[in-house]
């Protein structure tokens, strides 16, 4: 397989490893710094400041298990409470007033860290290193990117699932202890359903082994669909996939299409064969794919075989 020319700076990335220390040293100072969640709950009265502020380090907390322990459920936990951070050290700084007194120099600091963490939580480099983490032996996992439709739907699902968490703070901090029960059964729940949901962004994923090539995306397929190395004659770097059967979801940019010997049977997931307007069992002679790293997975599938 003859490799194409990738020379978009997207595929020259700065580095799994950096992007996870730089998100480590940014989390791990937030813990150091004065924020302004203090002064913010300072008139909120006791219960306020006890149910918020043990929030707030319990995010923090599962930030840094998330971080020590590279994982796809680990980068699940993170992309859904390093946002949350974010959105709170913002609220809390804007809530104090007074942004041009010198004292808001640590707020304003906080924020930037929170800012920095959670930029490199969401670089591909760093989901990057949390799948390859979980990998076998000689496999290499490259995660998939997530379809245009579905951007909307996991915004919601976050949306919601933090909702109910932040009412069920509200109520503990008026002290309705009531509500705050039913909240909290509810914000449970809705964290099961919702971060399962968005769990299954992390676990899309191709996968390059000796033996063959895997497509991992329950997402888009009934089941995990693989292809032996002799079976694979092409790959190739395109824009769009042309005859070759989407299995992008719909993405913008660069993909990847990969050319069989022979036609192999696949399934679709009910949501894909809506969206592609087939059936839900095909025969491909090739499909497109859209790593987050075109380059790398590139370079992973063109790689001669190891000689001895």
């Amino acid at each position: 397989m003859k490799p194409a020319a990738v020379t978009s700076s997207r595929n020259t990335p700065l580095g799994a490893g950096t992007t996870v220390w730089v998100a480590r040293v940014a989390w791990i100072l937030l813990a150091f710094v004065p924020g302004p969640l203090g002064d913010a709950l300072v008139d909120n009265g006791r219960s306020a400041q006890v149910a918020f502020t043990a929030a707030a380090w319990l995010s923090w907390i599962v930030g840094v298990g998330g971080l020590a322990w590279l994982s796809p459920v680990s980068l699940t936990a993170l992309r859904c409470v390093a946002p949350a951070v974010l959105v709170g050290v913002v609220v809390a700084t804007l809530s104090r007033g007074n942004l041009g007194d010198a004292a808001v120099l640590w707020p304003l600091v906080a924020v930037a860290l929170a800012v920095i963490a959670t930029f490199a939580i969401f670089l591909p480099d760093h989901a990057a290193a949390h799948v390859q983490a979980s990998a076998y032996g000689a496999e290499r996992r490259l995660p998939l990117r997530v379809p245009i439709p579905q951007f909307a739907p996991i915004i919601l699902a976050w949306v919601l699932m933090w909702g109910l968490l932040v009412t069920a703070l509200f109520a503990l901090a008026a002290e309705v202890w009531w509500l705050a029960a039913v909240a909290g059964v509810v914000a449970a729940a809705g964290v099961w359903l919702f971060a399962s949901r968005l769990h299954r962004f992390s676990r899309r994923w191709l996968v390059v082994v000796p033996a063959g090539v895997v497509v991992h995306d329950h997402l888009l397929l009934a089941e995990t669909f693989m292809v032996k190395a002799h079976s694979v004659v092409g790959v190739d770097v395109v824009d769009a996939p042309g005859e070759a059967l989407d299995l992008t979801g719909v993405v913008r940019g660069l993909s990847l299409k990969v050319s069989l010997r022979e036609a192999e049977n696949l399934a679709l997931s009910p949501y894909l064969a809506r969206l592609l307007g087939t059936l839900d069992a095909v025969h491909v002679r090739s499909y497109a794919v859209a790593p987050t790293l075109t380059g790398q997975a590139l370079a992973a599938l063109t790689k001669p075989p190891a000689t001895t």
